[in-house]
């Protein structure tokens, strides 16, 4: 048995995917509608003793384009030596190009048994190509209207694009360099049925390398190239990195035009990037306003539109509800108030609950960082990483713990603009998490700012647990304090906090 590496590229609008649909176990073969079916397919002129089994590189979906992706094949030959590499390409493409397909093979390359087409790959890159219509043109009705204005013909199915009177290149780069690095991308993950991984804790944290908006170029002819650049400006989207989950690309890039077009903010995208959520994702633009088809290895990302749901489908939608309302099972809620008392409904009825405590609803942001060590170390939330909290208590250094620095304007001081120090140091709030390479990293910033006579600020999300952590971590490593006096020292200054049961432990081996 001999396995080939197989480099493709390929046109996708006619294609359901790159994945066969069809189970061969059941008894059928043929499936002309995905590539690897086809490819599959082609590779039976080979007349291999083994019925060839494409491995993916990635999963794509309906309409993909590739410019490069990657399959690996194992067959064997009948006098068992193994085919001309050559040979397997010319007759891929002589069996594409007879059948009328949009797809050719690159090149075939002989590789040990021990490779994997999907294992081994470094990494993925999308491209997705934007076409944002120039603001004098914009402001025009009758031209804004996507049925209206001018489309190259050569760009259909090739560009996405953009006629937002308000769209700003900039605002659309600045929110998509938030999404560098490792994060939990939970709130941009689309649910994939049959999939329980899904459900998992560590299953949606990915790391994106580099994420770059480039001025792009059109792909017109010389007879429509000029009209397209008077009314189009071109961009260039790649998102690289080692693997991404279901549909996640894609949601990125709509959040990031919906925030472009001013329908969302950027502190919305913060808030669905740093709290990893289904629920986090915000509703102030269409789920699925777009979608984009997606290739592997090196992505060729292309725009399908999507129709908005309108009013007489919603009404529809309310009218079935009601309709079926009789069929819901019964059942009872129960409200507990702020003094303690509560009432249960059931049935349109209001009936008594044994009381229990009161408690306090406490919507107010916390902005008030704890001050650790006097006019030198704070502690506090992400709340506190704003400007007229910096200013308040002339913040110079701002370190963020496990999330980005969430955006904010830089105060002026003494009619100067000053430069806070910003740095972002990546840590999960998980037990497992390697504190001590954590710590060799913040002290190092936090010393520096000392150096400086600076203020530094540390923060995470709630400001509870990896921020408190960080901080202790400094009062026991550069204070030669015990973790008992650490702990108090900082419970005193800010009640709330609490590091996971993981931290402390790391703590107190630090300790000894």
């Amino acid at each position: 048995m001999n396995r080939y590496l197989i480099n493709l590229s390929y046109i996708g609008t006619r294609f359901r995917g790159i994945q066969r649909k069809i189970d061969k176990s059941a008894g059928h073969f043929k499936d002309p509608h995905t590539v690897q079916g086809v490819i599959e397919e082609a590779l039976l002129k080979l007349r291999s003793v083994n019925a060839p089994l494409l491995k993916l590189s990635s999963r794509t979906d309906t309409g993909v384009h590739a410019l490069h992706n990657t399959v690996h094949v194992d067959l064997q030959r009948p006098n068992g030596k193994p085919y001309d590499a050559d040979r397997i390409t010319k007759t891929l493409n002589r069996a594409f190009e007879k059948d009328a397909q949009s797809l050719r093979i690159l090149s075939t390359v002989h590789v040990p048994l021990t490779f994997h087409a999907r294992l081994c790959a470094k990494s993925r890159t999308y491209l997705y190509r934007l076409a944002v219509l120039k603001r004098e043109y914009s402001c025009e009705s009758g031209r804004q209207h996507p049925h209206a204005r001018f489309i190259p013909i050569e760009e259909h199915d090739r560009c996405y694009f953009l006629g937002h009177p308000q769209f700003d290149i900039d605002t659309f780069a600045k929110v998509a360099r938030m999404f560098e690095g490792m994060h939990d991308f939970r709130t941009f993950m689309a649910v994939a049925k049959g999939n329980p991984r899904q459900q998992e804790a560590m299953h949606s944290v990915r790391s994106i390398e580099q994420i770059t908006v480039e001025r792009g170029r059109t792909m017109t002819t010389a007879l429509n190239r000029e009209r397209a650049e008077r009314y189009y400006d071109f961009w260039d989207v790649r998102i690289r990195g080692r693997s991404f989950l279901y549909r996640q690309v894609r949601r990125m890039v709509g959040a990031w035009v919906a925030a472009a077009e001013g329908r969302i903010t950027e502190r919305d995208i913060y808030r669905m990037l740093t709290v990893p959520s289904q629920n986090s994702w915000c509703t102030n633009h269409p789920r699925t306003l777009f979608t984009f088809a997606t290739s592997s290895t090196t992505r060729w990302i292309l725009p399908i539109p999507i129709q908005q749901s309108t009013r007489p489908t919603m009404a529809s939608f309310l009218e079935q509800l009601r309709n079926r309302k009789t069929e819901l099972q019964r059942t009872e809620t129960t409200v507990t108030y702020m003094d303690g008392s509560r009432k249960i409904f059931r049935n349109n009825c209001e009936i008594d609950a044994p009381p229990r405590l009161g408690f306090i609803v406490d919507n107010s942001p916390d902005q008030v960082p704890a001050c650790i060590m006097s006019q030198f170390l704070y502690l506090g939330s992400q709340d506190c990483v704003r400007a007229e909290v910096l200013e308040k208590y002339g913040i110079t250094h701002v370190l963020s713990v496990g999330i980005e620095t969430p955006p904010f304007e830089e105060y002026a001081l003494g009619g100067q603009q000053p430069k806070i120090e910003k740095k972002f140091v990546d840590c999960l709030d998980l037990p497992e998490t390697n504190l001590a390479q954590v710590l060799a990293k913040t002290n190092a910033f936090i010393d520096e700012c000392q150096a400086r006579g600076g203020r530094v600020l540390v923060h995470c999300n709630a400001g509870v647990s990896r921020s408190t952590s960080v901080v202790l971590g400094y009062l026991m490593e550069r204070c030669d304090q015990s973790f008992m006096q650490a702990f108090a020292t900082v419970k005193s200054k800010r009640p709330c906090v609490q590091p996971n049961a993981g931290f402390i432990k790391q703590l107190k081996q630090l300790q000894s």
